[in-house]
């Protein structure tokens, strides 16, 4: 077969998207370079999204399902309507991004994407119904899908862990890091978004949904550790207030109201590397990731990053970030001082940092899925 039509099955809650819709679009984006004679037809109740982050090309056809608004509305979408409408496309294979495929089959190879196993280990972090529904149809959608992509060496032994016989079609494949992550050489556009965003001059730095697995409150209890040894910088947060965090969010603005933590709010993507390059220190302590974009996009715009030990921030970051012991504040303000005031160590783990974060290329991604994409099509002729 020279050309291949594959669907790609991708939905939002909303506009406001982090690192799973970024990590589909980027990899959406990188694959409609691979082969222009391959067809893509993106499914997506959030068009706008499709059309602002992925280049639009002859290859693509976005198909709108906007009245999609409530998660309800997806599933129900997703294991009824979904497997009819692709037999109709022609489609050789459906791509699920976002850990699950339809439970009906459709005469079609699945692909399925998953970014984590936080559903499945540590349930009291997620929405109740987020924790129930994986738990339900993780297990039949990798049964069902030809091939299952993790982010991760670490998601995918949990995978491994978790179920049996996955093995065999479990495929690591390592998402890449947007182009727009660099350092800034645009000093005006620096000091615009430092006034829009009201930053000070010194900052460490958060980006990230503040939720139960980030950890905020060891950040939280560090930055004041960090206050007694006399260093003048806030905390700048960066990211939309997420679930189960009513205690932690009055904790977070104990802090705002005398003036020690600045809430960005969430940020357009375009001028989030400015805010990454003008931090002193990127510091991301989150209990459980399945990649951990932003100490990556943190190390690309040139700034030192102190990391958690655990998990797969240890696989993505090795020796190009400071690891800490996420649970233990003191380490991890220890950690954020010597990166501030030690122009050796900062050098150091900036260096270490870029030549790190160019590992993650969307191209090599996109290369990889697109083989796999092509094994699964021939063997299922």
């Amino acid at each position: 077969m020279n050309c291949m039509r594959i669907g790609i099955n991708f939905h939002s809650a909303d506009k406001y998207i982090s690192g799973v819709e970024y990590s589909s679009l980027g990899m959406i984006n990188a694959l409609l370079q691979i082969n222009a004679d391959d067809q893509y037809i993106i499914f997506t109740n959030q068009p706008d999204l499709v059309n602002k982050y992925v280049c639009q090309i002859d290859n693509l056809t976005v198909y709108c399902v906007a009245q999609l608004k409530t998660r309800i509305q997806r599933i129900v979408w997703e294991h009824s309507v979904l497997p009819k409408l692709i037999k109709n496309k022609g489609l050789n294979l459906l791509h699920c991004p976002h850990y699950i495929c339809p439970f009906p089959s459709s005469g079609i190879p699945y692909v399925v994407t998953i970014h984590d196993t936080i559903a499945l280990d540590h349930p009291k972090w997620c929405k109740i119904t987020n924790a129930l529904y994986f738990k339900l149809m993780m297990g039949s959608s990798i049964k069902k899908a030809s091939r299952v992509i993790a982010l991760s060496q670490t998601t995918a032994d949990n995978l491994k862990h978790h179920f049996q016989g996955v093995g065999s079609k479990l495929r690591v494949v390592y998402p890449g890091i947007d182009t727009v992550f660099s350092p800034v050489r645009n000093y005006q556009q620096a000091e615009q978004v430092r006034a829009k965003y009201s930053l000070p001059e010194r900052y460490i730095l958060f980006v990230g949904n503040i939720e139960p697995k980030k950890n905020i409150s060891a950040l939280v209890e560090a930055c004041k550790l960090l206050r007694t040894k006399g260093l003048p910088h806030k905390l700048v947060m960066v990211g939309k207030r997420s679930w189960k965090c009513k205690g932690l969010w009055k904790l977070i603005h104990q802090e705002v109201d005398v003036g020690n933590i600045i809430l960005a709010g969430y940020v357009e993507r375009q001028e989030l590397p400015v805010i990454y390059h003008m931090a002193d220190v990127f510091v991301f302590v989150s209990l459980h990731e399945g990649f951990g974009f932003p100490p990556l996009e943190a190390m690309a715009c040139g700034t030192p990053v102190v990391a958690s030990s655990v998990g797969v921030l240890s696989e993505m970051s090795e020796e190009a970030a400071y690891m800490v012991n996420p649970i233990d504040p003191q380490n991890i303000a220890e950690a954020i001082y010597l990166l501030i005031t030690s122009s050796e160590l900062r050098e150091k783990y900036t260096a270490l940092g870029i030549k790190k974060s160019r590992e993650f290329s969307w191209e090599n991604a996109a290369k990889q899925i697109h083989e796999l994409y092509r094994e699964v099509v021939t063997s299922h002729e």
